[in-house]
């Protein structure tokens, strides 16, 4: 997930539950915590995680009251959920935590900590772009031409890197009101590019009445053949990925909506494929190699799998020893997903090994977890056995107005390459 979009995500969350429900919750217990009255403390949070059952900080914080009330085994699952999505949670110095540590468990999640905080670096530098200001999010390799094409949020442009290093833009700024890109697919075949474009803040030129949209290029020219918009009911939109079926049908996400949306060929129209009450922040899609199923990424939720046919959905379940919240980009690789995992601390990239069935992980590995090159890495391209994606994208490069900083304060874009079993 986009980190400007993180805390718009969170508060569309709250609304929909009553937010100031939530803060009443959380300030009440607070408040508890501070005349020591725990076992208020501890209802107040299961109240506040009733109407957010995903939110990280009140697992940690359930983790605690339920230590502090002796619900021991409550604590370690807590801590333990809290700890899969942010490592750094302190738990060693914890005085609230102290009856737990005699507990055979403790060591177990200290463990467990410990792991997930390890930096762990497998990939290597594939591409470093010089523009600093040029805010990339979505990337897309084209095999054919040796060429990668970028998305630029900031500036509002496509650009392509040669395999000789040549840069030149696919297509100029805001060409035909195109606003941010986020995700970005090429067919080949028939000689096309799509591109999600999605008005941000941190644009140049930022404009509030500015629309979402899906445009289809010309591949070998950079023109524009179609823009396509929302039908009528539908104020705006995040676009925020897009893939291509066999036959060439672009297939976009939309965050804000919670919609995945599709071009009807017959009547080029952008329509609604499949939305889900379960849906709480779509990212990233990616369809298994016969198009049966389609993964599609929660932000919030995790990992689930939508049968085409029937468009049954299903969760995705997860060994225990790690959390698929968080997850941006997605993609299939022989009976695997890879996952690009922005909303989680450290930040990591991991391979997924799925069940025959596809419906649930039974091993993993990391990628890459807190990269010393890592800003909020982003979306990222297969090549075959190759994987390349954005390791820092640079959502945080702008100040509280959305200025974006100095190209002396940013740090040259880098694509790493991780290599596939």
């Amino acid at each position: 997930m986009k980190l400007a979009l993180t805390i718009y995500c969170f508060m569309g969350i709250l609304a929909i539950n009553n937010a100031q429900t939530f803060q009443s919750y959380y300030k009440q217990a607070d408040s508890a915590y501070a005349v020591k009255d725990y076992q208020i403390f501890y209802i107040k949070l299961k109240q506040a995680n009733l109407l957010h059952p995903y939110h990280q900080g009140i697992f940690y914080k359930l983790g605690l009251a339920s230590a502090l009330t002796n619900k021991k085994v409550e604590a370690f699952s807590y801590l333990k959920q809290a700890i899969l999505i942010n490592a750094n949670y302190p738990l060693e110095d914890v005085a609230d935590l102290a009856s737990l540590k005699q507990n055979n468990q403790w060591n177990d999640l200290i463990v467990l900590q410990k792991k997930w905080q390890l930096t762990t670096v497998t990939s290597t530098p594939f591409l470093t772009i010089k523009d600093r200001q040029l805010h990339p999010e979505g990337i897309e390799w084209d095999e054919v031409e040796k060429t990668m094409y970028v998305g630029s949020i900031h500036k509002r442009k496509i650009i392509k890197i040669k395999a000789s290093g040549e840069v030149s833009d696919f297509c100029p700024a805001a060409t035909e009101g195109i606003t941010s890109i986020f995700g970005i697919k090429i067919d080949r075949k028939n000689n096309l590019l799509w591109a999600c474009s999605s008005p941000m803040q941190e644009m140049e030129n930022y404009d509030s009445s500015a629309r979402s949209m899906v445009f289809k290029f010309e591949l070998t020219t950079g023109k524009v053949i179609k823009r396509f918009t929302l039908p009528s009911g539908f104020t705006n939109s995040v676009f925020g990925d897009i893939i291509l079926n066999k036959a060439g049908q672009p297939f976009i996400s939309d965050s804000r909506n919670n919609i995945i949306w599709t071009i009807n060929a017959t009547n080029e129209t952008l329509d609604k494929f499949y939305t889900s009450p379960e849906f709480w922040n779509i990212q990233g899609l990616a369809f298994t190699p016969n198009e049966d199923d389609l993964f599609i990424a929660d932000y919030v939720k995790g990992m689930y799998k939508l049968h085409i046919k029937n468009r049954h959905l299903t969760r995705v379940e997860v060994v225990p020893e790690v959390s698929m919240k968080g997850i941006d980009g997605v993609y299939f690789y022989k009976n695997s997903l890879l996952a690009i995992q922005n909303g989680v601390n450290p930040v990591r990239i991991c391979h997924y090994y799925l069940d025959k069935n596809l419906e649930k992980v039974i091993s993993y590995e990391v990628i890459d977890n807190a990269h010393p090159d890592f800003n909020e890495p982003t979306l990222g391209v297969i090549n075959k056995n190759e994987f390349y994606y954005i390791a820092n994208s640079q959502w945080s490069g702008y100040d509280e107005t959305f200025k974006i900083k100095p190209a002396q304060e940013l740090k040259d874009i880098i694509i790493l390459k991780a290599l596939l079993k």
